[in-house]
Parts: structure tokens; sequence; C-alpha cells
């Protein structure tokens, strides 16, 4: 179990890059990665679509947020965020090319007795064919996605700050 006197904040992209905006949560955390920088207390980690396979690396954090494409009714690109008791009492947040959901996921770690915070910022995606790059709606909203990972970060405690880019 985490040790509950450190806090610790792993930032999950989760998805399929092979797959265009299926890929975003990890070309996200990439973004992040790029712009900000943040304490030692803060990893970023490619999820791909390891689905269980993550369980024995997330349960040594205190915080966890994951960025994941959602397959939910709006504009692709928007942005929509679940924290708490709503990630696991909502419905389950899922896309297509998961082995495993992160609510299923996020339901395990709670059975076997871990109890990070956790939030999810979930993109609605417009365009799963194969391709490496991005759409552009989802490319457009990179900036917004990394400054919705800051303000996660610093809800729970953590501080970053906007790099310098010339």
């Amino acid at each position: 179990m985490a040790n509950k006197d450190k806090k610790k904040a792993l930032v999950l992209g989760i998805g399929n890059i092979l797959l265009k905006d299926e890929g975003l949560g990890v070309r996200a955390i990439e973004f992040f990665e790029r712009m900000y920088s943040f304490s030692r207390e803060v990893s970023c980690m490619d999820g791909g679509t390891a689905g269980l396979a993550l369980l024995s690396y997330i349960k040594d954090f205190s915080h966890i947020i994951i960025i994941d494409a959602v397959a939910a009714n709006g504009h692709p690109g928007s942005i929509l965020k679940f924290k708490g008791d709503e990630v696991l009492k909502g419905p389950p947040l899922r896309t297509s090319a998961h082995q495993l959901g992160v609510t299923d996921l996020l339901t395990l770690l709670k059975f076997e007795g871990y109890s990070p915070e956790v939030a999810i910022i979930g993109v609605i995606p417009e365009d799963y064919s194969a391709g490496l790059e991005l759409s552009p709606s989802i490319s457009k909203v990179l900036p917004e996605i990394a400054e919705a990972i800051s303000d996660e970060l610093a809800a729970f405690g953590f501080k970053t700050k906007r790099k310098n880019h010339a």
C-alpha cells in the first residue's frame, strides 16, 4: 500500500497511439511534460492500453490523474472532468480499444485496499481511424488539457510551473 505519509502523484495517459484520437491521453501527457515543470513527487506515465498490468504500478501513488478519450455526447475536443466518488459511481468510462476500462481498473485498485485520490480528464475524440497524429480538433485543445492537468495537480497540493518557450 502506498505510504500515506508521502504524497506522490501520477499523471497517467491512456490510449492507443496507432488510432489517432484514441491515443490522446498519451499525447496529452507528452505535451504536458514539454510545457510544464513539476516536483519529483509527480510522475507521468504512458499507460497505453496496458489495462490490468497498470494495477501494480498505480497502487504506489496517493493521487492519480488519468487522461483518456471518453465516449460521451458532445463536440470533439470537449473536456470532461470526473473526481472522487463520481469516478466510480458514474457510468463506466470506456473507449473502444482498451483491454480494461478505467473504471474497472479503479474498482480493482479499491478492492485490493488502495484508495488514492483520483481525477479523470476525459476528452471527446473525433477520429479513431488508423494514424499516429491527433485530429485537428484534438490537437487544438492540448494546451487546455495540459492546463487542466496542472489545475488538478494544484488541487491535490502539487506545484507545477509553465515552462518559458521562445
